[in-house]
């Protein structure tokens, strides 16, 4: 048979803006701590707050993974590599055109799967009322040129 199978990954990386905010977070939680010993009434908001950081942190470590089986296209979420949600499907003949480039479309939901890396090489997928940026791989660019829809 002559089935069609790309499969990639894509691993999130954290902007510059959660980075700040983690490493803010971090911080006050270290002086909080201190302070405790200070002041032991603080000791259940520094739990609170350590609660919070924790489950905030683990749920932003993510990736996002590409599917690509005989025309049909699926973008899943992968939390802590632990939890699959799929967010994004649609079938070739649905896929108006994928163009290099994050295009800012008017009246179009635009949909963001990218690794958030400034240099990497996103591309904009068509399809429907919704726009999607990806970072596709060389082999899906050559399927899309093969069905004439990759327009550079």
């Amino acid at each position: 048979m002559n089935d069609i199978v790309l499969e990639w990954i894509v691993p999130y990386v954290m902007p510059k803006k959660k980075r700040l905010i983690k490493a803010i977070m971090l911080s006050a939680l270290v002086v909080f701590t201190i302070d405790t010993v200070l002041y032991p009434i603080l000791f259940l908001p520094v739990l609170l707050l350590a609660v919070v950081e924790f489950f905030l942190f683990r749920s932003w470590k993510l990736e996002y993974e590409y599917v690509y089986v005989n025309g049909d296209f699926t973008i899943s979420k992968i939390i802590r590599k632990e939890k699959r949600k799929d967010v994004f499907h649609c079938d070739r003949k649905d896929i108006q055109y994928v163009k290099k480039g994050r295009e800012n479309l008017q009246g179009v939901n635009i949909r963001d799967y990218t690794s958030g890396w400034e240099k990497g090489r996103v591309y904009t997928l068509k399809s429907g009322d919704t726009a999607v940026y990806i970072e596709p791989n060389d082999d899906f660019l050559k399927e899309m040129k093969t069905y004439r829809k990759l327009s550079e």
